[in-house]
């Protein structure tokens, strides 16, 4: 059981025994902490966005966010395609 009242409400329970499950519940955790500290939008708050309006299907907020879960679940080359929500 994992029990971080600081960041989290109520205790946790995370078990990692299953075969066929996908290991990135962990991008979870991260979700939830970026929804109540908004990190990556402070991020791309402090960066400027010159592309063409008028070409731009994703927020500077949306592209960060992606490369940072992706980063964190282990996939450091983030060559899948952008799904928003990220989770």
């Amino acid at each position: 059981m994992l029990v971080v009242p600081r960041y989290f409400p109520k205790p946790a329970v995370l078990q990692f025994d299953q075969r066929q499950g996908s290991s990135d519940g962990g991008a979870l955790l991260l979700k939830a902490a970026d929804r109540r500290y908004g990190l990556i939008g402070c991020l791309a708050g402090c960066l400027r966005d010159e592309r063409q309006a008028g070409k731009v299907d994703h927020s500077l907020k949306e592209l960060l966010a992606q490369r940072v879960f992706s980063i964190a679940c282990g996939y450091p080359d983030a060559n899948d395609r952008l799904v928003w929500p990220p989770i």
